[in-house]
């Protein structure tokens, strides 16, 4: 549902990607440790997403050369999953060594998606489908009663709201279907949906429920912003709704989940630091902003004592946060995915390299400690 300014597209496709790294809570906190720190993988591409199983094994994702790549300590990453259509990869999460993850199907030339699943991978090398999530979107479009854009009604002025922003003026959420990150419970499966702003559940089964939708992420425009995007004085003082983005998906105790979201709008200076983070009752759907201020938060991840770890991808660092105080736990260039492990923060990184070409791919999967 995300109709976002077509000029930002690009890099959104990009930075949406954040991905879940799942760990089990019955893991033995006492056993000898299996994850060295430092660097766990390099020369990947486009590793947006990534999971680390009970013993250590990690999988990460090539989201966009549509492939599963597993890593295991000392060894060289292996492929062990290429979708056979091309399609876009992540999302993963893993149990028993078995993975979960998400694939999606676009245009790349409109960034229209038209397709997309929730798979898991088995260790005989099976693929099974558990859920097609754009049916689902279409059938239902969970958040396309939220208004977004401007809500004051001021018809006149809306009208002077440029056309090739991209995003109308004012609108109501569209179908559109782009899962990108997932976490497992012991019967079900969490997924964010970026381009449905929603969070979804989804059953051993295949059966498909809307846990919540974000809300739209308010924004005042200042004289200087409307002076600076060049638009008419009209828009001073005015208030635009972006669309709330999950990008990561969490479970906490309690049947609480932990929702790391984008603003759906310009990711930079132009608009400052406006990512967040949500906590979300998996039954109730009550949502809780408990974070904000992220330039580009693609990742989150919640240790068992509490604190919040957050991948800023344009501000070039993982931030931790605890009981409202919040620090630099490392500042790694655009970092994708982060989680707590048991052997410390794991986190995707230099994420966007190699992808336009220009250069060799340098994703590398590190545990920070």
């Amino acid at each position: 549902m995300s109709r976002l300014p077509r000029c930002l597209t690009a890099a959104v496709a990009l930075i949406l990607g954040a991905a879940l790294i799942a760990t089990t809570p019955a893991a033995q906190a006492h056993s000898k440790p299996k994850l060295p720190k430092g660097v766990l993988a390099s020369g990947l591409l486009s590793p947006l997403s990534a999971a680390v199983g009970e013993d250590g094994t990690a999988y990460v994702s090539s989201n966009f050369a549509g492939q599963i790549l597993k890593v295991r300590p000392g060894k060289s990453p292996k492929v062990v999953y290429t979708d056979p259509n091309g399609y876009e990869v992540g999302g993963l999460s893993v149990r028993d060594g078995v993975v979960t993850f998400v694939v999606t199907r676009s245009n790349r030339e409109t960034f229209e998606n038209t397709g997309s699943w929730l798979k898991r991978l088995y260790p005989s090398g099976k693929v099974k489908t558990v859920a097609d999530l754009h049916a689902y979107e279409t059938k239902r479009n969970p958040d396309g009663r939220t208004s977004y854009g401007f809500r004051d009604g001021d018809t006149d002025c809306n009208a002077k709201w440029p056309a090739d922003i991209g995003a109308p003026a004012a609108y109501k959420g569209g179908i559109d279907s782009h899962p990108y990150a997932t976490a497992l419970t012991h019967d079900r499966t969490y997924v964010a949906d970026a381009g449905g702003n929603s969070i979804l559940s989804v059953s051993s089964h295949g059966h498909i429920r809307t846990v919540a939708t974000l809300p739209g992420i308010p924004y005042t425009f200042t004289p200087e912003v409307v002076a600076g995007f060049g638009l008419d004085p009209c828009f001073e003082g005015r208030t635009y709704y972006f669309e709330g983005v999950p990008t990561d998906v969490e479970t906490s105790h309690h049947g609480r989940l932990y929702v790391s979201s984008l603003p759906g709008g310009p990711e930079g200076p132009e608009l400052g630091p406006r990512g967040s983070v949500f906590k979300i009752d998996a039954r109730t759907g009550h949502k809780k902003q408990v974070a904000k201020g992220f330039l580009g938060a693609t990742g989150v991840a919640v240790s068992p004592h509490g604190t919040i770890y957050v991948a800023e991808m344009f501000g070039n660092k993982i931030t931790a946060v605890r009981h409202g105080h919040r620090w630099t736990k490392a500042s790694p260039p655009t970092p994708g995915a982060v989680e707590w492990t048991r052997w410390g923060v794991v986190a995707t990184i230099d994420v966007l390299s190699g992808t336009d070409g220009s250069s060799a791919p340098a994703g590398k999967l590190v545990n920070l400690g």
